[in-house]
């Protein structure tokens, strides 16, 4: 088998990824937990677990610093919280996301947090529409788009390696990116908006070659597009129905009632029932994998490794996909004897080894092996040695 259990935990794991290096792991947990693993080739330790504060019902969002300064992490509050990553000091900052003064009941977050490539910048997107960039070295709002959407924004990123571009998708099915340079806080547009999504958007992730922009969705689909093709203005007002319609039609929540066997079966007929958009500017749209229950998110596979010719996700059947990006055909699926038993959330594949990190509401941190699997690797990762795992018996890292 190519799946293994790396650690399990007392509630369900919300988000994990690699760092930029592939040097530290991490993730956060419903229970308020992030806990941060120093990987090393045929091994895995944790180095760090953070308590957080605010957490209600669970941390939504989790990002390290390209320079592995500073932890990131949001919850149900009016604030995002910034710490030191790896370092005795544990104090926090906390830099607010909205003037209003909220409650313990207040129904306010930011969805997805991103560090700019540079670790100087942190963009945060919310529940109520808005984009907020925060100057951490002056822990101000540097920009602040109020109606970016008309729907949470599920997904934020910075473009590139630039801090002028911003990419944001939300529950209103619509991608959109933002160009600083000229934007107007007062009568924000966007530069570029992408149509063709049936529901909303739970995941955005660009290239970073200016060009190409992937998004997940609640409509069963994940969408590849190209920044030179956008769609027309004027194609956004029937879309917008379209996913209101969607919206109301079904909750991609009310799949926790039904068994995790007849999930898939379950989603591709809901998908069937959509209202349809006759306008659809995406270059390629890949099918397969499904969503509900949570904002499941999908990446593109790493450069050094892979060339970035492949897009990967989770499912909400506990499966990880990997799509060829080119032709949208599907190159591996988790066999369901050897996955996990309910969402996978998030997936992380490592910069330069053959795995995938997966994290799942089954409260398992999973690792899915790649070395022989039936994919293009474009360098050689000839395995070097064993593994002394010290959490679990099922999984060696080194495969």
């Amino acid at each position: 088998k190519n799946f293994g259990v790396i650690d399990q935990y007392s509630k369900g794991l919300y988000c994990g990824e690699f760092s930029k290096e592939g040097k530290y792991f991490y993730c956060a947990c419903q229970s308020g937990e992030i806990a941060v693993y120093r990987v090393g080739h045929s091994s895995l330790e944790i180095v760090n677990t953070y308590r957080c504060r605010n957490i209600q019902w669970s941390i939504i969002d989790t990002k390290l610093s390209p320079d592995n300064s500073f932890m990131a992490y949001s919850s149900w509050s009016g604030s995002v919280h910034l710490i030191p990553f790896l370092k005795s000091d544990r104090y926090e900052m906390n830099l607010g996301l909205t003037d209003t003064i909220l409650n313990i009941h207040s129904y306010y977050c930011a969805f997805s947090l991103s560090f700019s490539q540079d670790s100087k910048e942190l963009i945060a997107g919310t529940n109520d529409g808005k984009v907020i960039v925060f100057n951490l070295e002056r822990g101000t709002k540097a920009v602040a788009i109020d109606n970016a959407h008309v729907a949470d924004v599920n997904s934020i990123s910075f473009s590139n390696s630039t801090n002028h571009m911003i990419n944001s998708a939300a529950d209103d099915g619509i991608l959109k990116v933002w160009d600083r340079r000229i934007l107007s806080e007062s009568q924000p547009k966007p530069v570029s908006v992408f149509v063709g999504h049936a529901h909303g958007i739970t995941y955005q992730e660009s290239k970073g070659d200016f060009r190409y922009i992937l998004t997940n969705s609640k409509d069963q689909t994940i969408k590849l597009w190209d920044t030179r093709r956008p769609s027309q203005s004027d194609d956004m007002r029937p879309a917008l129905d379209v996913v209101r319609q969607n919206s109301q039609l079904w909750d991609y929540r009310e799949t926790r009632s039904i068994k995790q066997s007849a999930i898939h079966r379950h989603l591709i007929s809901k998908r069937a029932s959509f209202y349809t958009i006759d306008t659809d500017d995406s270059v390629q749209t890949y099918l397969g994998h499904t969503v509900s229950t949570t904002l499941i998110r999908a990446r593109f596979s790493p450069s050094y490794s892979t060339l970035q010719q492949y897009i990967y996700t989770g499912s909400a059947t506990g499966k990880i996909y990997i799509y060829d990006v080119l032709s949208g055909d599907i190159v591996f699926e988790s066999d369901r004897a050897n996955c996990h038993a309910s969402v996978v959330r998030d997936v992380s594949w490592h910069p330069y080894e053959p795995m995938i990190f997966s994290s799942s509401l089954d409260c398992i941190l999973g690792c899915t092996h790649l070395r022989n699997v039936d994919i293009s690797l474009s360098v050689n990762l000839d395995s070097q040695g064993g593994s002394n795992r010290r959490y679990s018996e099922d999984v060696d890292l080194s495969d």
